[in-house]
């Protein structure tokens, strides 16, 4: 055993990649449903390097690895973000800084209460929200050494550590007991919020009197979330429809839509009209969008009809759901296209459907854009007292994110990535990250272990997290008006863990935990960087 580990202290690239394989492993195994994912490396990482903590992985490595994962994160979340921030989203990120603020105090008071080392109190903090950045924020500031000592940049990692497993499972514990309390109809509530939407069909519509307009005014003439592809003018003889052509009585469309949208599309419009699709002049297709030309682009600035075909249904995940003119198309979105039979080459060309570019993407504007936000976190913001704040490479990066995927493109700069590219850098990274963070602190670590007051810090760190949950639940359910699954959905959020919404996701089977979690994760996840670092500033 002893040659192993000193072989692991020897060849530091051989040690990381152990470490990744083992953790990786190990994430996948389930208990109770519940799965640590990447976040198992971590304890890997940290119980190797407590056994021999000679074994360490150079910062430069982990400090990239972070910097990847939450500019990662910011990309696939930036649209989500601010398009839910101009409804919904303002309130619920109010609620997360009232929150944060709330939970900075209840630590600040813990920390004192109990006496507490001040650094793994903030570490604590960290680890009991799961906030990976915030406890690097706070080891960067250690590092710096203008605070306290240098040397002592372990002891936050430590505290992390120790908290770290009672956040996932307190998280966990309040979900499904208040669930079940509450009685919870996770498929009702998800139907009633319209997050489980019926399959598409199509059918025909026979224009009446009095209706009057263009195709692309039909759902709001209708009042009805449909989109029509085909102008009917006999059995065989079918056209594309295209978005200003004028309605007039008697014309006959062929509608995409909900069962029930198609219905109430009828009844308004018109009536029903048979329609058949087989023996005409236009076909359907599904296709996938690579071409980074049209990427990030409106589809109403696209001009389908121009280069001969309409989009009647886009699939994202899952599930497919009627188009509008202002959505944005993005990498591997599968479309379903109706075109002329001698026109679909020329469809294929102009939206890509290349597995091959899918699987090959342009690594320059991640790259551009990781930069900014590199540069973005070494910004220093004073504080009251002399002292100064920054993002660091934690948070500049997912900020930069953020706005850059709410872009979506910059001229001829596409930023998005293709959604199986982008998450498997930020797991790549986040990965990185926990391997190199965990073999820092393996000998505090080992000393901690055999100091009874590391239980009273896991008390302490499951305690702030119940407390999350609980506010979460309250608020969410009696003054945001959202039902129990969303209300821990944002509870996840406020952790930024994914192995917690991966449960609410298994044990709920809707998007309702999931919508609360995506709207509160940006603002979450930047929010408890300063977190920390505001709570390490009052305890030194």
């Amino acid at each position: 055993m002893g040659s192993v580990l000193d072989f692991l202290v020897a060849q530091p690239l051989v040690a990381l990649v152990a470490i990744l394989t083992v953790g990786l492993a190990l994430g996948k195994i389930r208990v109770l449903g519940i799965s640590l994912g990447a976040a198992a490396v971590l304890f890997v990482a940290l119980g190797l390097s407590t056994v021999d903590p000679g074994i360490q992985i150079p910062p430069l490595l982990y400090q990239l690895g972070l910097a990847m994962f939450v500019y990662a994160i910011g990309l696939t979340a930036g649209a989500q973000f601010f398009a839910e921030f101009r409804s919904r989203g303002w309130r619920l990120t109010l609620f997360m800084v009232a929150l944060l603020a709330t939970l900075v105090g209840v630590a600040y008071g813990a920390v004192k209460l109990l006496g507490l080392n001040e650094l793994i109190g903030v570490g604590m903090f960290a680890g009991a929200l799961t906030s990976t950045p915030g406890m690097a924020a706070v080891v960067e500031m250690v590092e710096g050494g203008t605070l306290v000592d240098a040397s002592r940049s372990a002891e936050p990692v430590i505290g992390y550590s120790l908290a770290y497993p009672g956040a996932v499972i307190g998280s966990i514990l309040v979900a499904a007991v208040g669930a079940a309390l509450l009685k919870v109809n996770h498929v009702e509530d998800a139907r009633k919020e319209g997050l489980i939407i019926a399959p598409l069909q199509w059918d025909g519509v026979l224009i009446g009197p009095g209706v009057e307009g263009t195709v692309a005014q039909l759902p709001t003439l209708a009042g009805a979330e449909i989109i029509a592809t085909r102008i009917v003018n006999g059995p065989h003889d079918h056209r594309l429809a295209a978005p200003t052509d004028r309605l007039h009585e008697g014309m006959v469309l062929l509608i995409n839509g909900t069962q029930e949208a198609i219905t109430t599309a009828q009844r308004t419009l018109g009536q029903p009209a048979q329609v058949t699709i087989e023996g005409t002049d236009l076909v359907y297709k599904r296709v996938t969008v690579s071409n980074p030309r049209v990427v990030g682009r409106r589809i109403e600035d696209l001009d389908t009809f121009s280069a001969g075909f309409q989009i009647a249904r886009i699939r994202r995940g899952d599930a497919d759901e009627v188009p509008h003119p202002d959505d944005v198309l993005n990498y591997s979105d599968r479309v379903r296209v109706v075109a002329p039979p001698n026109r679909m080459a020329e469809v294929r060309a102009f939206l890509g459907d290349s597995e091959r570019s899918l699987a090959a993407p342009d690594l320059l504007p991640f790259a551009l854009g990781l930069l900014a936000g590199l540069l973005l976190g070494f910004i220093p913001v004073p504080l009251p007292g002399g002292s100064v704040l920054s993002l660091g490479f934690g948070g500049g990066p997912i900020v930069a994110g953020l706005i850059l995927g709410a872009l979506h493109r910059t001229g001829p700069v596409t930023w998005t990535m293709p959604y199986h590219a982008v998450h498997t850098l930020s797991t790549l990274g986040l990965s990185l990250f926990l391997a190199g963070v965990g073999t820092t602190a393996g000998a505090g670590f080992r000393k901690a272990l055999t100091d009874p007051s590391s239980l009273t810090v896991m008390a302490a760190g499951l305690f702030i997290t119940v407390v999350s949950a609980l506010i979460s639940a309250v608020v969410g359910m009696l003054v945001l008006r959202l039902t129990w699954d969303e209300s821990m959905g944002v509870a996840a959020g406020a952790t930024t863990n994914p192995a917690i919404i991966s449960y609410l996701n298994g044990q709920t089977g809707t998007e309702l935990a999931t919508r609360g979690y995506a709207t509160v994760y940006p603002t979450a996840m930047i929010g408890k960087i300063v977190a920390s670092q505001i709570l390490l500033l009052l305890l030194i």
